[in-house]
């Protein structure tokens, strides 16, 4: 199992729910069209606590029910907002994105709250976990790959739609080296794994951009690739990714290149990336990961 988030701010309790099997029911308590409060319903029959809703003074609450049709419905994912509200950081606006359909948004947002999504695939939504009080003050998930047998699920890609499309799962062994050749921007990043194995280089085709190199090593197996950050944007007409940092369990190396345009980011834990992809040309144009959850004792 995978933990995505939480996404908002640090007020409130922490709280978390695992479902049994599914997640089959999503009630959302809403005041003056604001978050309030939020439970959930397993395929078990399992309801959670409410997390949330402990303003007594507030009126008119509104429920909204979400069912999700499992098992031919499940929930993947989750996307929304958050930002000040009578003082507290908290979430102010959801999504909830299904492999069929996305329900909401539920809630309100302004131009300055802080909006989070996470492009995933291969997954399914388990659980989720979280901060509440007063209100829903933070929102995270738990997930775990759709197909057990792949057990794999993709996060991303971010940045441009040039270039040609690449891909790759390290086999049997963990991401050791990483080589990026960055200046004004990401040029290429080459892979290797522990048995020695070359993925790449993918970029780095304009002859007269080649920018510098500088290889990031990994000490598996004790330390372990588990998330990326950057940033993407315009770089010579080509939409791009400009900056890349690489996170392991125990260290983070970068940022890479010039970080301009819009950053990405996931608040991510026990994960371990196996894999790459996005797409490449003249330059890094975008990248996405492929993680798996990571073993622990």
């Amino acid at each position: 199992m995978i933990s995505l988030g939480p996404w908002g701010g640090p007020g409130g309790d922490h709280w978390s729910f695992n479902a049994s099997l599914a997640i089959t029911e999503i009630v959302i308590t809403l005041v003056e069209n604001n978050i309030q409060a939020i439970s959930f319903k397993d395929a078990s029959g399992n309801i959670s606590g409410t997390f949330g809703g402990r303003d007594l003074n507030a009126i008119e609450r509104v429920e909204k029910k979400i069912p999700i049709q499992w098992p031919s419905e499940y929930l993947i994912s989750i996307s929304g907002s958050y930002g000040d509200y009578n003082t507290k950081l908290v979430i102010k606006s959801l999504s909830f994105i299904t492999n069929l359909k996305t329900y909401g948004p539920f809630g309100t947002t302004s131009a300055d709250d802080t909006a989070f999504s996470t492009p995933i695939a291969d997954s399914v939504v388990v659980g989720f976990h979280g901060r509440a009080g007063y209100y829903l003050d933070a929102l995270g998930i738990f997930v775990e790959p759709v197909d057990p047998h792949n057990g794999t699920i993709s996060l991303g890609p971010w940045g441009g739609p040039g270039g040609d499309p690449f891909s790759f799962t390290a086999q049997g062994s963990w991401i050791k080296e990483i080589i990026v050749e960055h200046g004004g921007t990401i040029n290429s990043v080459t892979f290797k794994d522990a048995n020695g194995h070359q993925y790449g280089k993918f970029g780095g085709k304009d002859p007269n951009d080649t920018g510098v190199k500088k290889t990031v090593t990994i000490n598996g197996p004790s330390e372990h690739l588990k998330s990326i950050s950057g940033t993407y944007g315009e770089y010579k007409r080509h939409q791009v990714i400009t900056s890349l940092s690489f996170i392991t369990n125990l260290n983070t190396y970068g940022p890479f290149g010039t970080a301009s345009g819009a950053s990405f980011s996931i608040p991510i834990q026990d994960s371990l990336v196996i894999g790459f992809y996005g797409r490449a040309g003249w330059y890094l144009d975008s990248i996405g990961i492929i993680v798996k959850p990571a073993i622990t004792n």
